[in-house]
């Protein structure tokens, strides 16, 4: 197993496209090559094909979690319904969620106008109930959906999928499907370029400075804008003008050795529905085209920086509880890498409150692929037409909820996910099942 790479074979590591250098004058800077600052610069240029739009990245296209994610590409946004109810009322929980299936559509959509070849495989999601107290969360969540008028299904315990018959209950969302990360960013980034964008690489942001025009300064050049998109989530802590309140986590994901026929068979329904744990940390999984097992969750540390050594121990544990029929199965590679979160668990998508020409997107809490290209496609469209209104929905911010700052803040949050990660370890993903036992007759938690 390789002990720092990425589950998916990226192609743009070698790119020629050159640092900045020097000074430059543009319409538009996005400084970051992920899918927020690429599906952003995209939809710009699809709205005016004339803008002059420039892209800094500090690494290269699809170096960060754009393109090593798990690629899961689904619906749900922030908390579940039942907190969104409450928190918000019945008119924002409801548009949030429908929101976030438009988001699914629009990715769907940028893959085929585009031709994007990233292993696009449509089908659901389900969310499984480990123990008695998730699927009773499981059966309030599908009332808030039923009282909303939205499409969520509860999935008894005696109609779950064989794979997944120890757990007590799924949540079935739709619509979704899984693709390959890596391919989807580095084949957007050429679909922009083929629209006229420049990509300068190896080019990290310093500062920004304001001026009758802001100014975007790296090592080797200046590039002057109208307007500056701040899409670097997670890695936005050393930019002033980046949104407060995002917080950089350390997360893993891993894939596992190609299958065997036996287990294909086992899991054959991962290949459209992926399977996604209930709770903080619970594994999640789902079969690729080349018939490999992706597996996320089970650790997270505090940072946005620095090396992070993913914990191959815990996702192969996962994986091996998930099925007998993995109960020798080895990982190939993994990786460990930031994401953005916030304390109220969404996003934050606006401009900067002082200066209303920096935009930025971050915070997606784990609900990456969908959220983020939508989020850049909403900051396009908000450079391109100002006027326009935009929709009522709580994280379209200027920042995010305060976060605390410190030694002491950060010591907590350290023993929070430290916790958090050594309860993921205990968890009996799997009950042993004794002699003559039946599904039905299994209380233990999955």
């Amino acid at each position: 197993m390789t002990g720092h790479g990425t589950p998916w074979a990226a192609t743009g590591h070698e790119s020629s496209r050159p640092r900045l250098r020097g000074r430059r004058r543009c319409d538009v800077a996005v400084i970051g090559a992920g899918l927020t600052g690429l599906s952003t610069a995209v939809e710009l240029l699809t709205l005016d094909p004339g803008r002059d739009v420039v892209v800094l990245e500090a690494d290269h296209v699809a170096a960060g979690a754009s393109g090593r994610g798990t690629g899961l590409l689904g619906p749900r946004i922030g908390p579940a319904l039942t907190v969104a109810r409450k928190r918000y009322g019945d008119t924002v929980a409801r548009a949030a969620h429908l929101w976030s299936h438009a988001a699914v559509r629009h990715v769907l959509d940028l893959v085929e106008e585009h031709r994007i070849a990233c292993d696009l495989t449509p089908g659901s999601q389900l969310i499984v109930a480990p123990d008695e107290q998730a699927a009773t969360a499981h059966h309030q969540e599908h009332e808030a959906a039923q009282s909303l008028g939205l499409p969520v299904e509860f999935v008894p315990r005696q109609e779950l999928p064989q794979h997944a018959d120890h757990y007590h209950s799924g949540l079935r969302h739709g619509p979704a499907a899984t693709l390959d990360p890596a391919a989807l960013t580095e084949q957007l980034a050429g679909a922009g370029e083929r629209l006229g964008l420049t990509i300068h690489e190896r080019s990290p942001v310093r500062r920004i400075t304001p001026g009758l025009l802001p100014t975007v300064v790296t090592d080797d050049g200046e590039l002057t804008a109208d307007h500056v998109v701040i899409a670097v989530n997670a890695f936005g802590t050393s930019l002033a003008a980046a949104p407060r309140g995002v917080l950089g986590v350390r997360v893993q994901a891993a894939v596992t050795e190609k299958l065997r026929q036996p287990q294909l068979d086992a899991l054959h329904g991962l290949r459209t529905e992926p399977l996604i744990g209930h709770g903080e940390l619970t594994p999640y999984f789902r079969l690729t085209p080349d018939d490999r097992l992706v597996i996320g969750g089970g650790a997270i540390e505090r940072g946005s920086y620095g090396a992070a050594a993913p914990a191959p121990g815990r996702l192969r544990a996962a994986a091996r509880a998930l099925s007998p029929a993995l109960a020798d199965i080895e990982l190939d590679s993994a990786w460990a890498g930031p994401i953005g979160v916030t304390r109220d668990g969404l996003p934050t998508v606006g401009h900067h409150p002082a200066a209303p020409w920096v935009h930025h997107a971050g915070g997606c809490n784990g609900h990456g692929l969908a959220v983020t290209v939508y989020s850049g496609a909403l900051l396009a469209r908000r450079i391109a037409d100002p006027d326009a209104r935009p929709p009522a929905l709580p994280w379209l911010r200027k920042n995010a909820p305060w976060l605390p700052r410190g030694a002491l803040t950060n010591h907590a949050l350290d023993r929070y996910l430290a916790h958090l990660t050594a309860a993921s370890a205990r968890q009996p993903y799997r009950p042993h099942r004794h002699p003559g036992q039946t599904t039905a007759g299994r209380t233990g938690s999955a």
